[in-house]
């Protein structure tokens, strides 16, 4: 077995090493990427083994939000991925690696794998001296982001999605509603993900602290970041394409957003909104992930050239010429329902004969994926408990290389 060292590694593999990763990959996360950013560091090439739907089943005692396809897509958009298996098997023997998958290692991070048999999910390959394992992002974990959905479907957040509110935000009330709810995240400590961990007294003074999900806070290095960055000009004189969004629970929706979005000019910069914009939109529990937690994610696809975090909702004139946009992208698909505003974000973009509506081929919303968790809620939440009290005994800690 190797121990992942960032410079020391290089003595084991070179650049026709092909590395293997598999996993679920399910709500993927920058925690996800990074570990094929780590992975990918080692060798050449990388391989990712998607694990199917029934293995998973199987293994962790409950089925992916994500089906196989959708999360082998997303798998295929993160920008260290050479080549993508989709239905792999979560246990890997040393037959699959090598013969099958073809590569030289495998590489997982330093927690341990327990397949459906009760062992060791890479015992050949650690035992053949073919396993490198690389350090694990703390504070991200596909099990935190489905407690914190489960317990705001037990808290009944989500009861406005299925009205028609006759309150929408009007243009000259919006900055003031989103100046209120900075003030308020502040007061409640949301940076420090207080409103999930339990002490936020508005949301959580009738339940019961046994009720509530222990969350790990998220700590960025600039160092993290910096491996996140891919730095690039614009081209001189080519065409610059601008998306926004909050990009929160990310799907293929976002995916095939992005894509679509990169292939109609030669640069795309992706604007963020801050977690202030998106709970004056959206609402409350909104965002389930912080902006730096949405930013990793979207730095890590292949079709971001650059981004903007803390993206305006209304971009005005001034701020796209000075970004040097020749066209705003938006997607026809939205969740009309959740966002509370009764204006055009886009108005300048309009006026300026810039604006393009596209349809990304994806009918996907986050309203969906919050149903498929609300349809399953007591199937997962057994089994999401078991895994967030791991993840407790992993908070307050930096996330580093």
């Amino acid at each position: 077995m190797v121990d992942f060292e960032p410079e020391s590694c290089r003595k084991h593999v070179d650049k026709n090493t092909r590395i293997y990763v598999d996993g679920a990959f399910d709500l993927l996360h920058w925690g996800h990427l990074n570990a094929l950013r780590q992975s990918y560091k080692l060798g050449g090439e990388l391989i990712v083994g998607i694990n199917g739907d029934v293995e998973t089943f199987h293994a962790k005692g409950i089925s992916p939000i994500y089906n196989q396809d959708e999360r082998a897509e997303l798998v295929k958009g993160c920008r260290w991925v050479n080549e993508v298996m989709v239905g792999t098997p979560y246990e890997v023997n040393l037959d699959f690696l090598v013969n099958i998958a073809k590569c030289d290692y495998i590489a997982h991070g330093d927690d341990i794998a327990i397949g459906a048999s009760g062992k060791d999910a890479y015992d050949e390959p650690k035992k053949a001296g073919k396993f490198i394992f690389f350090r694990r992002s703390l504070g991200v974990s596909t099990s935190t982001t489905v407690g914190r959905l489960i317990d705001a479907l037990e808290s009944d957040h989500f009861s406005h999605l299925s009205k028609n509110s006759e309150n929408k935000l009007q243009y000259g009330d919006f900055e003031k509603a989103l100046q209120e709810n900075e003030e308020q995240m502040i007061n409640e400590g949301i940076i420090d993900d207080a409103l999930f961990s339990g002490n936020n007294k508005h949301d959580n003074k009738n339940k019961k602290s046994t009720d509530v999900f222990p969350y790990p806070r998220f700590r960025l290095s600039t160092s993290l970041l910096g491996e996140f960055i891919t730095p690039k000009p614009k081209p001189k004189g080519g065409k610059i394409i601008y998306v926004d969004g909050s990009f929160d629970v990310f799907h293929v929706g976002h995916l095939r957003l992005l894509k679509r979005a990169r292939e109609m000019g030669d640069y795309l910069i992706v604007g963020i909104y801050d977690d202030q914009t998106v709970r004056t939109l959206k609402g409350t529990p909104f965002p389930f992930s912080s902006l730096m937690n949405r930013a990793l994610t979207i730095l890590g696809m292949r079709y971001t050239d650059d981004v903007v975090l803390g993206a305006p909702y209304v971009p005005s004139r001034t701020y796209l010429e000075n970004l040097g946009i020749t066209t705003v992208v938006t997607g026809k698909q939205h969740d009309s329902k959740m966002i509370n505003r009764d204006f055009d974000p886009y108005r300048e973009a309009r006026d300026m004969d810039i604006l393009v509506e596209i349809d990304s081929g994806s009918d996907i919303t986050t309203s969906d994926i919050i149903a498929r968790v609300s349809s399953r809620m007591d199937q997962i939440t057994a089994n999401i408990r078991k895994r967030c009290a791991i993840e407790k005994t992993r908070k307050n800690i930096v996330c580093s290389l």
